[in-house]
């Protein structure tokens, strides 16, 4: 028996699941490099209704026998976890739930440890190249890229941003392009999207309209000299004066001299 209670200490401990919650099976498929590990409730437990928050609801039915998420490897192999899903009824709300688990987001497939890793190799990696690191579709990965991303633009502060940079760069053969803005007090990228042309200021100034800023708060642009841009900003944001960067002034400089060196020469002959 102690043997027994030792073995799943360890996947247990190792997990960090939380009452209710238990370890009380794993079945290593070596034919397939993967390791199942089951997770269970205690009988009796009682949930937080995922509705209201009221503590102490009974189990009310199974929503789903078997549900899986892909987890960090144990050693070299490959690890799902496997849980029945219990809903409950809330006396307060009225409402039928299923619970809220401590291991996964809702509706996600990965654990929280398992995406926490992916984000990671994100910082370095192509999705594509951490798909294949991980043996998994980059189409999921890029779910869990989106899902993060667009939560930390619901949570971002823009609220004493004034001064702006934007520049645009090709994202895929076909002149395809995305427009950076950057706050350039702190150097914080704040919003991204795709297109180079006027109707980027118009998704920026929607962006602002959404976190409740005024158009008049934007003092300054910074970018290219390119006409789309200026003849954007000038509609939604009339308020702010226009810097063009110094490096695309350099190269215009650049190009000009050239241009003087190659009318010289030809006279020269």
């Amino acid at each position: 028996m102690k043997n027994f209670e030792e073995e799943y200490n360890v996947f247990q401990d190792a997990l960090e699941i939380p009452k209710p919650w238990y370890v009380f099976h794993n079945e290593l498929a070596k034919e397939e490099n993967t390791l199942h590990i089951y997770i269970e409730y205690q009988s009796g437990a009682e949930f937080s209704c995922p509705n209201c928050g009221k503590t102490g609801c009974k189990v009310h039915d199974i929503q789903d026998q078997d549900r899986t998420w892909r987890h960090l490897n144990f050693w070299q192999y490959k690890t799902i976890l496997h849980a029945r899903m219990p809903r409950v009824k809330c006396e307060s709300c009225g409402k039928i739930r299923t619970v809220v688990i401590d291991w996964a987001r809702p509706g996600a497939g990965f654990s929280l440890l398992f995406e926490h890793h992916v984000l990671s190799l994100m910082v370095e990696m192509p999705v594509a190249a951490v798909a294949r690191e991980v043996g998994e579709h980059d189409t999921r990965l890029w779910r869990v890229f989106k899902y993060y991303v667009n939560k930390a633009m619901e949570n971002i502060d823009v609220s004493n941003v004034t001064h702006i940079a934007m520049d645009e760069t090709s994202r895929a053969k076909g002149h395809k392009y995305v427009t950076f803005f950057i706050d350039m007090d702190t150097k914080r990228l704040i919003f991204a999207t795709t297109g180079k042309g006027a109707e980027v200021l118009q998704v920026f100034s929607q962006f602002l309209d959404s976190k409740g800023v005024l158009h008049s708060q934007i003092k300054e642009f910074c970018c290219d000299m390119s006409p789309a841009f200026i003849s954007g900003i000038e509609e939604k944001f009339p308020n702010a004066t226009i810097t063009f960067d110094k490096f695309h002034v350099m190269k215009m400089v650049n190009e000009a001299l050239d241009q003087v060196r190659k009318q010289e020469l030809k006279h020269s002959d």
